[in-house]
């Protein structure tokens, strides 16, 4: 499986657990089905689901993680039309308004009447770590779903020191650049066609581009009229396309082609392509991620 958004974050101390090891912490926190009066709950599953056996899924020095979550899907139309219902029965039967406080009981035992028979909703977040490279990478669109990893890592582990990489210069000032002057851009880099620029401290207005010329004299006006480049399409040595975030996280992962076939080939069961994917898409982390951040960091000059 290829990752498609990316978190990621740098170890401060050596990650020293064996996968074994880790298997045996996440194991504390395993993944379950929520109980009749949970709301939510989270745990770690295997990453190969049914093909697996353990928590880690380890191939050619990394590992593969799987968080999962599961929700109660519960209507807020329907808990507000119910708890109205409720308070009109007691203005009927009373003659007085159910207050605030009365109105919130109400709504709880609402939520206890409904909660056993409420659907089940469940996602996944897989997350990578890389021992030898320092790095955790978090298959996440938003950024709430990558800490609720670090978090319960955090949690299974006692202790998980990892922070966001840091920069020369902010990915937000090293894109603008890029954007007035291409040219700029480090050996292996190129701009896409797409980008969304926001007015600076004090402005308004986003302006968005898509299926454009970044190179064009219509959209560099935007920056030389204030506006700073908050997220931009780029594309890696022709292997991996991605949007840049301006808090370095990468959204809409492309990989090349020749790549995911070159995965596909080596095997013809599940776990095998599973592993193979696994295998193929670490090594293109371990050789972006660096090039990245020194990218970011000779924009700065």
């Amino acid at each position: 499986m290829w990752f498609k958004n990316i978190h990621f974050y740098k170890f401060e101390d050596d990650f020293k657990l064996t996968s074994q090891q880790l298997h045996e912490q996440l194991a504390r926190h395993r993944a379950r089905d929520c109980g009749q009066m949970e709301m939510a709950c989270q745990g770690w599953e295997k990453p190969l689901g049914r093909n697996g056996h353990l928590l880690v899924h380890e191939a050619e020095g990394a590992m593969m993680i799987c968080l999962r979550r599961e929700e109660k899907v519960l209507p807020a139309s329907l808990v507000n039309e119910m708890v109205a219902d409720e308070a009109f029965k007691i203005e009927q039967e009373t003659g007085r308004i159910a207050g605030r406080k009365e109105k919130r009981d109400i709504k709880e035992r609402v939520l206890q009447e409904l909660l056993p028979r409420a659907l089940v909703r469940a996602n996944v977040t897989y997350a990578a770590i890389l021992p030898a490279d320092g790095w955790l990478i978090v298959d996440a669109a938003s950024v709430n779903k990558a800490e609720a990893v670090i978090e319960l890592l955090n949690k299974s582990l006692g202790t998980l020191n990892v922070v966001l990489p840091t920069t020369d210069a902010s990915p937000e000032s090293v894109m603008t650049r890029w954007l007035l002057n291409d040219l700029s851009c480090p050996e292996g880099f190129a701009l896409e066609d797409e980008c969304e620029l926001q007015a600076g401290e004090g402005g308004e207005g986003v302006v968005r581009c898509k299926y454009i010329d970044l190179s064009s004299a219509e959209v560099r006006a935007h920056v030389e009229q204030g506006r700073r480049v908050k997220k931009m399409a780029i594309n890696w040595r022709d292997r991996i396309s991605f949007v840049l975030q301006e808090d370095l996280s990468l959204k809409r992962l492309r990989f090349d082609s020749a790549i995911v076939e070159e995965a596909g080939e080596s095997g013809d069961d599940e776990a095998s392509r599973f592993d193979a994917d696994f295998v193929l898409m670490t090594a293109e982390f371990r050789a972006l991620l660096p090039d990245l951040l020194a990218a970011m960091n000779s924009g700065a000059a």
